[in-house]
């Protein structure tokens, strides 16, 4: 009876998951497209010096985050799992404004700090990020309300809105470049983006006006719950930071030590990865919250499963190589050098995803962020060193992507070895799968004949996970047909 009750009560959870992630799915299809339209256009459009310029802004753009010093790390630790209705709208009203003042501060600060480099390439993006960190930090802040209230539709219809948006403005600036042969710049498109990132923050603020708008609670009143954000969310927010470096340190290097046309062909790479990225990021805004509603032994007892279903997910998606690889060669031969550094970088996908995806959002369930933290700091020295060993010998960008690959696999490692020993977790099936993979896709990438390649490489995936995840595969196609 007690097994039986289990079911019932995990039963109604994973159909929730699973209807919350076809809503967060849907939307981030459409991110997709309008990625492909961004990230294929806009390079066409732009031309390698000025994308390399742009793609610099949206590399220190990355860093943003950083500047709400764990505040809405800390909201999101806290109140995940709640109910909107449940939330206090006075306290919330203060939390609000005291967030509002803070990026408001960090933009004007920002802002004169890029004024030190009047005359050079560097001011303008500078504050252009400057100006991004309050649009940024604005809408992340309601974006975690949505997810830790599980209002994911309010998250989706935004990001359709953001992503028509920046498709028509792409649309329209193509159609500019090819009749009127006007030259687009990236001051031009990167003034669009910031428009839309105001107006999806202001339109944030309006449809939670009962967070901002109003009588609030004197901020001396919340100023415990405030520092209590900060305690909580700082060692989250260093977390983040820290896998953030990882992720784009070779992008770091590559910015500094080669010149803004290499750099532009080595951000190309990247932005042809995003594109599975999105999709992947469907399951991270959906996981947390989802998890910290269930029963830890749940989560111990569904911990491999769930790292089988998104390796075998991410490696099918791998797929998109080979129709990009011929797109790339037809269509923007400009950045024809960046195949070999995406072959190089793409199977790494699946070790980011399951770190970033699976992995963290598990430690931040368990209260284990500082264990995750320390593990990051240690792999970010291991991999500030690596690359710079690979520049000084070999003074490539294929050198600096591959030494990347080989600190993301530790990574893997470090991070799973605390689930291994602590809750014995099922892990040597996910690791090998991960490795034969990555073979496999590396050594069917060197088919001269794109489309007899991307048959042998959907013939291997299909019979590689067949083989070695039979049972899963029966399972979920027995629920898909539910």
């Amino acid at each position: 009876m007690e097994e039986s009750s289990t079911i019932v009560e995990e039963t109604p959870k994973r159909n929730k998951f699973i209807q919350n992630f076809i809503v967060v799915l849907i939307s981030n299809g459409l991110t997709i497209l309008s990625g492909i339209l961004v990230g294929f256009i806009i390079p066409k459009i732009m031309g390698v010096t000025d994308y390399g310029y742009y793609k610099t802004f949206t590399l220190y753009s990355s860093y943003i985050g950083l500047f709400h010093f764990g505040f809405i790390d800390g909201i999101y630790l806290y109140f995940a799992g709640r109910e909107y209705k449940d939330l206090d709208k006075a306290k919330f009203k203060t939390y609000t404004r005291f967030l509002f003042m803070i990026e408001l501060g960090v933009t004007i600060f920002v802002s004169l700090l890029a004024l030190c480099f009047i005359g050079t390439g560097s001011m303008l993006i500078f504050l252009f990020v400057a100006l991004n960190v309050l649009a940024i930090n604005i809408t992340t802040y309601f974006e975690f309300i949505s997810q830790i209230t599980m209002r994911f539709k309010q998250l989706s219809i935004r990001s359709i809105i953001k992503c028509s948006a920046t498709a028509l403005s792409v649309v329209a600036l193509f159609l500019l470049y090819k009749y009127s042969n006007y030259v687009v710049n990236y001051q031009i498109y990167i003034a669009i983006v910031l428009g839309i990132n105001y107006i999806l923050a202001i339109w944030y603020m309006i449809t939670y006006r009962e967070l901002v708008f109003g009588k609030a609670n004197p901020l001396k009143e919340e100023w415990p719950a405030i520092r209590q954000f900060f305690k909580v969310g700082v060692p989250l927010l260093l977390a983040n930071l820290i896998a953030q470096l990882v992720f784009v340190i070779d992008q770091q290097f590559v910015n500094l030590l080669f010149s803004k046309e290499d750099y532009a062909t080595y951000a190309f790479a990247y932005n042809m990865v995003n594109l599975i990225t999105v999709a992947t990021g469907a399951v991270s805004t959906v996981l947390y919250p989802t998890l910290k509603r269930m029963n830890p032994e749940t989560i111990k007892n569904h911990y491999a499963r769930i790292n089988s279903y998104l390796m075998i997910f991410v490696f099918f998606c791998l797929v998109i190589y080979y129709p990009l690889d011929l797109f790339v060669r037809y269509f923007l031969k400009d950045y024809i050098s960046s195949l070999n550094i995406f072959r190089i970088i793409l199977p790494g996908l699946a070790i980011s995803s399951s770190i970033s995806v699976i992995k963290y959002n598990c430690y931040k369930t368990f209260g284990k962020v500082n264990n995750y933290f320390f593990k990051s700091l240690a792999v970010l020295i291991l991999s500030i060193i690596a690359n710079l060993i690979a520049y000084f010998l070999f003074k490539s960008m294929q050198a600096i992507s591959i030494v990347s690959l080989g600190v993301l696999l530790i990574w893997y490692i470090l991070v799973e070895s605390y689930f291994i020993k602590g809750y014995k977790v099922s892990w040597l099936r996910n690791f090998f799968y991960l490795i034969v993979m990555i073979a496999a896709f590396y050594g069917i990438s060197f088919i001269p004949n794109v489309y007899v390649a991307c048959g042998v490489y959907v013939a291997s995936w299909m019979a590689i996970t067949g083989i070695m995840f039979c049972d899963y595969v029966k399972k979920l196609l027995c629920k898909l047909k539910k």
